[in-house]
């Protein structure tokens, strides 16, 4: 008995620098975006909170391309011990894999789901100078003058252009879509009249409608969230089921411990569940979600990538990489 007690204590102490040395490794987070945009500045805010409750360095890596495909696979390719962790965002699980068959990975093969960490909606504007007031009022002059308007977005594929689609091709509209190079410059296309509608993330829009250059006509996503929750859904007026909304969530490679994947969701879950980091990131238009699951945020990657694959499908878009 001695012999196996005195056993047990050194295999004990011996195991415990493996531990702290595990504790000790940064915890990286992949943002597959440049710096500035939402997902980056949500990755930004969130580390030190998440580090706090991990005991561990959390570190954020930039790995822009291919419209957040380059960050997925260079996270998919780590080894799943809970040391890297990608955050990603709508484009990256679910529009991406669904638009196009050569993205390098598999959504649900590839990675284990650890948290949603934030939901950021989606609204549609027109310029304030239009004098259109409503979404019924859009609808009759799109209607009423087929081939004459169109509609801006972010850049081909990006979730403002397949949202356009979708409305679009629900009302059986005659619109043209009109891509450019990011968020910013679609909003100064807007500004300046080029064109006469958009569905657009709530940070990228939120100042213009503020101070009156731009009018919300409708929510775009079924969730109330953010700082137009009671504007009326186009769901609710226009096209049943109609929901765009974009997200941030933390995936890591596939094949991770359960243990440790349960301890990566209760430490994300903690961070957003104080109250100054949930103000911070509702500041920039995201609603902090303080309570999924690993399987409800499987579920959830699983009901987005079917979602955006039937949107697809319906409208028909076709989109070949450059």
């Amino acid at each position: 008995m001695h012999l196996k007690r005195r056993t047990a204590l050194v295999a004990g102490f011996l195991a415990a620098p493996v531990i702290a040395r595990a504790q000790s490794r940064s915890v990286t987070l992949v943002v597959p975006f440049a710096p500035g945009g939402t997902t980056d500045i949500g990755a930004r805010l969130i580390a030190p909170r998440l580090a706090a409750h991990l005991g561990q360095n959390v570190v954020v890596e930039n790995r822009a391309g291919a419209g957040s495909a380059t960050g997925a696979e260079h996270a998919r390719r780590q080894a799943p011990d809970g040391q890297t962790v990608l955050i990603a965002a709508a484009a990256t699980l679910a529009v991406n894999p669904a638009l196009f068959p050569d993205t390098p990975y598999d959504p649900i093969r590839d990675f284990a789901p650890i948290a949603l960490l934030g939901v950021t909606g989606f609204v549609l504007v027109v310029p304030a100078a239009s004098g259109i007031t409503d979404l019924a009022g859009l609808i009759a002059k799109l209607r009423a003058e087929p081939g004459k308007h169109n509609y801006a977005s972010a850049g081909v594929g990006s979730m403002p252009h397949l949202a356009g689609e979708w409305f679009r091709h629900a009302l059986g509209l005659q619109t043209e879509h009109v891509a450019y190079r990011g968020g910013g410059p679609a909003m100064q296309a807007m500004l300046s009249g080029e064109v006469t509608f958009m569905l657009e993330s709530v940070p990228t829009v939120a100042g213009a409608i503020a101070d009156g250059r731009l009018r919300a006509l409708a929510r775009a996503s079924l969730r109330p969230v953010g700082p137009f929750a009671a504007l009326p859904a186009i769901a609710d007026q226009a096209v049943p089921g109609f929901d765009a909304e974009t997200w941030i969530l933390a995936a890591t490679p596939a094949g991770i411990p359960p243990a440790t994947l349960t301890r990566l969701n209760a430490a994300f879950n903690a961070a957003l569940a104080e109250a100054e980091l949930a103000q911070r990131l509702a500041e920039i238009g995201t609603i902090a979600v303080a309570d999924s699951t690993p399987a409800s945020t499987a579920q959830f990657v699983a009901q987005e990538l079917d979602r955006w694959k039937n949107v697809i499908s319906q409208t028909g878009v076709k989109i070949e990489r450059r």
